[in-house]
């Protein structure tokens, strides 16, 4: 769809497609025809650059998925996750310690405009996206470590927790959970919430008694020490101020994006082509904020692709999700807890993504896909019991 969108097509078969893409021409360009019907072939896409960089990073982001569950198939998958659980390691260090000594500078040194930059990010939302998914990896992984060394087939020991790797794992997920309480993303909050009950609810039958005693002692061991680095006058801020006042700005936002929805609800505006939409689409607030972005990403889809876009993803989640849901049940090997944590992080964004749009950055995609991978990826049909006992205890 989205390389459909940069076709040339005829003046005719655009509009017939597209009925307002000859105003939206005309409100953009001093050279657009005043007759749409007497110009020249022109893609559906009002924005033909940022269409083309959307293609490219989509098809690339498709590959690295694929590619990501072909190397799952064959193993690496803790490799690949113990490299996300120390670069998060890392990057929440950096991001705690750049917000609480200069909170308007990037990397010490750049200035920003809006918000407040953590580490890479200007954006906290977009910082907190990639912690929401990260997480729940990295506890899950941390649980993958501690049944591997244990010996029983089902539960936990203390005994595995003092490995040197479990340590590392568990100071990574309290971190990681600092930096999100620090970032203070209303959003990302309630993602992260999502992500916790969903990760609690796919574990019920997966650990006994004692381990699920752990589980929850672990949760709030991290929140305990998330705290200890959050501002929680900042927090309770903004706890308050969504109490309050609710979506807010985002209402605003929702609204005129939902016009351009409904002038270009069959083929959209083009993948990418939203910021400059808004040029012609944005009425409130025209003098002091630009709406770049709709802070909603399933609106944002409708916005730039339409029904020819949106039908397909929809049907790839289901897909996705019902591909999920099989390899949980047919999992019984401790790889199983990374199935769930990256499960709970996919639907930790899914909901987050209801109110931002977390997934444009690429290196969130890039996990994304990542841990996409990790859910569904194929480890020996039938059972999923390509590893034996004495493998799993002591693969590291």
């Amino acid at each position: 769809m989205l390389a459909f969108q940069l076709v040339p097509l005829p003046p005719a078969v655009r509009l017939g497609l597209s009925p307002h893409v000859g105003a939206v021409d005309r409100a953009l360009w001093v050279d657009a025809p005043q007759n749409p019907l007497a110009g020249p072939a022109m893609p559906l896409s009002i924005d033909v650059g940022a269409t083309r960089i959307a293609l490219a990073l989509a098809v690339t982001f498709v590959a690295m998925f694929w590619s990501g569950r072909a190397v799952f198939a064959r193993g690496g998958i803790r490799l690949v996750t113990r490299g996300i659980a120390w670069t998060g390691l890392l990057l929440a260090g950096l991001a705690i310690v750049q917000h609480a000594t200069a909170p308007r500078l990037l990397y010490w040194h750049w200035p920003t405009v809006f918000g407040a930059p953590f580490g890479p990010y200007l954006n906290r939302n977009d910082f907190s996206t990639w912690l929401i998914m990260a997480i729940p990896l990295v506890v899950g992984y941390l649980l993958t470590r501690i049944q591997s060394r244990h010996r029983g087939a089902t539960g936990f020991s203390l005994e595995a927790l003092t490995d040197g790797t479990a340590v590392g794992l568990a100071v990574a997920a309290c971190l990681l959970s600092a930096a999100l309480l620090t970032a203070v993303s209303r959003s990302a909050l309630t993602g992260a919430a999502a992500a916790l009950a969903c990760f609690v609810w796919l574990s019920r039958n997966r650990a006994g008694r004692s381990g699920r005693a752990m589980l929850l002692a672990g949760v709030a061991v991290a929140l305990c020490v998330a705290v200890a680095y959050a501002n929680v006058g900042a927090l309770a801020d903004r706890v308050g101020e969504t109490l309050e006042s609710g979506v807010g700005g985002r209402r605003v936002i929702w609204r005129e994006t939902w016009l351009m929805v409904r002038d270009f609800w069959l083929t959209g505006i083009g993948a990418g082509a939203y910021p400059r939409g808004m040029l012609v689409y944005q009425h409130e607030a025209r003098g002091h904020f630009y709406f770049n972005h709709a802070h909603n990403e399933y609106l944002q889809f409708a916005a730039e692709g339409g029904v020819l876009l949106c039908v397909p993803v929809a049907v790839a989640l289901i897909a996705g999700a019902y591909q999920i849901g099989r390899r949980l049940r047919l999992d019984d090997t401790p790889i199983v807890w990374l199935r769930i944590g990256a499960a709970s992080g996919m639907l930790a964004v899914a909901v987050q993504s209801v109110w931002d749009t977390g997934l444009r950055m690429p290196a969130n995609a890039v996990l994304f896909a990542l841990i996409a991978a990790v859910a569904v990826h194929d480890a020996g049909e039938p059972g999923l019991k390509r590893e034996s006992g004495a493998a799993r205890r002591t693969r590291p």
